[in-house]
């Protein structure tokens, strides 16, 4: 899924898993794309994994989907990974003491 400007959402499906990779700032003005691309490409029992590390900057409403998608995955049963993100990203996550909470991998396929 392409935005305007420097934002993009690419998608990919692995072993029943959909992982999600965003490409440049998650804020108000793009993370509904982050979650449109969820949405649109999901299908029952898919688990997903949302790739951070090529995100440049991220405020609080990427914080809050991504809140809303690990409580999402909660509720209805299938995993969230989250792979970690550069140092400005996962600084968002530590100043809100998320971090600790938060189902964060080091690379793609880990558990």
């Amino acid at each position: 899924m392409a935005a305007p400007g420097n934002f993009d959402v690419a998608t990919d499906r692995r072993a029943g898993t959909l992982i999600v990779s965003p490409r440049g700032e998650i804020d108000l003005a793009t993370v509904d794309l982050v979650r449109g691309a969820v949405e649109a490409q999901c299908q029952q029992g898919d688990d997903v994994q949302l790739d951070l590390r090529g995100v440049e900057f991220m405020d609080t409403s990427g914080l809050r989907y991504v809140l809303e998608l690990v409580e999402r995955a909660e509720r209805d049963g299938f995993a969230v990974r989250i792979v970690r993100g550069p140092a400005a990203v996962q600084r968002v996550f530590e100043v809100a003491g998320l971090e600790p909470r938060l189902p964060f991998v080091d690379q793609p396929g880990d558990e």
